[in-house]
């Protein structure tokens, strides 16, 4: 099923974008969902590789992802914004290295402003401090991670994608392949 909306963090753009071959970013963010968004902050930090700042590049250009910035945000929305940034700042932010988490925690305060149910990150221990500070039963936010994107290809939720591809991305992401063909897709089923 397709996702209606997703907000993309850089994690998962540089690891997903990594290879000018393998075009997964551009290929796979349209099959999940109907629309994406990128935090300013986080979509500032996907320098590195080039071919993962020109595929989110050519999915902006497509009308398919916009960047959003809190100073585009009406006073209301302000206010939200602000005040989940705060909470989660204090539970994510380090204030000896303040630039750490700094896209997560702004995508999130995004993501909860703005309704976006779904964050597109690979950050493992991330959904429990959602659930803790952000979900409340309105607006909840999940996090989708790489290991869920192969999961949905492997039940046919993302079509267009064969097991080897999904193996390729695994792989792309600096994941170990035993842990791909043992627990995440193995080829016996």
């Amino acid at each position: 099923m397709k996702l209606k909306e997703i907000i993309v963090d850089a994690d998962f753009c540089i690891k997903v974008g990594v290879s000018p071959k393998y075009r997964y970013l551009e290929r796979l963010l349209p099959k999940l969902a109907n629309k994406a968004y990128i935090h300013k902050a986080a979509h500032d930090e996907v320098m590195f590789p080039l071919c993962a700042k020109e595929q989110l590049d050519f999915l902006k250009n497509q009308g398919f992802l916009d960047v959003l910035d809190e100073k585009d945000l009406n006073p209301l929305e302000k206010i939200v914004y602000i005040g989940t940034y705060q909470s989660l700042a204090k539970a994510m932010i380090n204030p000896h290295q303040p630039r750490k988490n700094q896209g997560e925690t702004c995508s999130l305060a995004m993501a909860k402003t703005k309704s976006i149910p779904y964050f597109v990150t690979d950050e493992k221990n991330l959904q429990p401090i959602i659930d803790k500070i952000l979900n409340t039963g309105m607006d909840d936010i999940v996090c989708i991670r790489i290991e869920d994107v192969i999961r949905r290809i492997r039940f046919g939720e993302l079509e267009g994608v064969k097991r080897k591809e999904a193996k390729v991305l695994w792989r792309m992401a600096g994941k170990e392949p035993t842990v791909f063909d043992r627990a995440i897709w193995p080829m016996i089923e």
